[in-house]
């Protein structure tokens, strides 16, 4: 990671001062203050590195002193005496574990604003009527792994699969949602040989009253608690 203090010049003579953290020395950051930001053409500006520092802390130390340094000069473009802007990954106090913590608290439960209902109301009719930007877009393989990546180990709790549940009834009970048709399809031969492949490959389940092996599905309807030979004694 390198951390440096660095300047934007314009050709006017006005500067910024200001710091960074990257792991690419070479990404091109031209600053963040409100002047630099205002500024279109940004290929008029020249960026100087000041000095290099070992570690983070020893950056902000130094980006407080040179602020102070500058502030009072007229071509000085810095609006606050004080270090501001956040810096790259866990140096962003944004990414910090313990003020992740107090972000989430402050907007759990009732004290998230959208979980009102007159915001969700607000919200809601501010989307109807007004088609999807996604609609008729189809995901890249990538974008699907990303996905699934992303989802894979999460766990609803019985209370968030009953909510989940309910709310996909009144959908369908509304037409809002509507069970996929397979209707006029066919599957190819290779997803054929994939779901063949996957049922024979799929672990059998021994069954505590009868001790006879099923495959899950044939398990989990006839088998365990609901198996006929459950309440019977064998001699």
């Amino acid at each position: 990671m390198y951390h440096y203090l660095y300047k934007i010049i314009s050709p006017s003579g006005k500067y910024y001062v200001g710091r960074h953290s990257t792991k690419n020395i070479n990404d091109n950051y031209m600053g963040s203050g409100k002047w630099v930001r205002s500024i279109k053409d940004k290929t008029k500006l020249k960026k100087e590195i000041i000095s290099f520092f070992e570690n983070f802390d020893e950056l902000l130390l130094f980006e407080k002193k040179i602020i102070e340094e500058n502030i009072d000069n007229d071509k000085c473009m810095n609006y606050n005496n004080n270090s501001i802007g956040f810096s790259y990954g866990e140096s962003n106090p944004a990414k910090r574990e313990s003020q992740r913590k107090k972000t989430s608290n402050r907007v759990k439960g009732n004290k998230n604003p959208s979980k009102k209902d007159s915001v969700r109301k607000k919200i809601s009719s501010s989307l109807k009527g007004k088609i999807s930007p996604n609609k008729g877009k189809k995901l890249s393989k990538e974008q699907r792994q990303n996905i699934s990546k992303g989802r894979t180990g999460i766990k609803y709790s019985q209370e968030g699969k009953e909510k989940l549940s309910k709310s996909r009834k009144i959908q369908y009970e509304k037409g809002e949602r509507i069970v996929p048709s397979f209707e006029g399809k066919k599957h190819t031969e290779e997803y054929k040989q994939k779901m063949k492949e996957s049922m024979l490959n799929r672990k059998t389940i021994i069954c505590e009253y009868c001790n006879n092996e099923f495959k899950p599905h044939t398990f989990k309807r006839w088998h365990g608690k609901k198996c006929k030979f459950k309440n019977r004694t064998f001699s």
